[in-house]
């Protein structure tokens, strides 16, 4: 901020408002600092007041400016808070599919062992017992889960 002022320095806004100049009011503005930045401060406020004027819509209310602000806000916080969810759930595939890929060759060997045990000429008479098996359950229960969590990490629109 500027401690002093000129003492022409209303006129030269008001002359530069105007757009009318008196020969020694030019000439001041020519030589005072103040008083030629007065003026460029005073035409860049004109001619954006111009081009607001020349708009064909009216601007928004501003209770419909400061909604907008509210909602974006809300939503920024809303990412903001979400984004922590979002990576616990990444984490908690990974951490499935490491476990899963650990206990893979054993699964793979037991998966083996049940199917061969399996006979498929009298599947309906095995069904039961198959339905029933616990790695079969735990398999199926993993694929649907991590099915269902990556399913819930790519949806669109939702994270």
């Amino acid at each position: 901020m500027k401690d002093q002022t000129c003492a022409h320095e209303d006129a030269v806004a008001a002359a530069a408002r105007s757009g009318q100049w008196t020969p020694e009011l030019r000439a001041h503005r020519d030589g005072c600092m103040s008083c030629a930045e007065v003026t460029l401060v005073v035409a860049a406020m004109a001619a954006d007041a111009e081009e607001l004027m020349d708009l064909d819509r009216p601007l928004p209310d501003s209770g419909v400016i400061w909604f907008r602000a509210q909602l974006a806000d809300r939503e920024n916080m809303l990412r903001r808070a979400t984004r922590a969810i979002v990576w616990v759930q990444r984490a908690t595939i990974a951490a499935v599919a490491a476990v899963g890929l650990a206990f893979a060759p054993g699964l793979w060997a037991a998966v083996k062992g049940f199917a061969a045990g399996v006979d498929l000429g009298s599947a309906a008479g095995n069904l039961p017992r198959a339905a029933g098996s616990p790695i079969l359950v735990v398999v199926t229960s993993l694929l649907v889960l991590g099915g269902l969590a990556l399913w819930e990490l790519t949806a669109v629109g939702e994270n």
